[in-house]
């Protein structure tokens, strides 16, 4: 990893990683359209929910290796 990487990189058209390229809010909130589409969960979800619904708490303090 280049000191100019992103720990979040873009992902380009055919699913190769841009490494100098950072990931970006809409790209987050497609995969979240996508995933809510795809549960069947109703209503409407946006990155903020999960800033602050709990789920930052359980990705800093998930147990590791279970």
């Amino acid at each position: 990893m280049a000191d100019e990487d992103f720990l979040f990189p873009a992902i380009g058209v055919n699913s190769v990683l841009q490494p100098g390229e950072p990931l970006s809010h809409d790209m987050v909130q497609k995969w979240i359209n996508e995933a809510v589409a795809g549960s069947g969960i109703p209503g409407t979800f946006s990155t903020h929910c999960y800033r602050r619904g709990g789920a930052q708490y359980r990705f800093m303090f998930a147990p590791l290796g279970q």
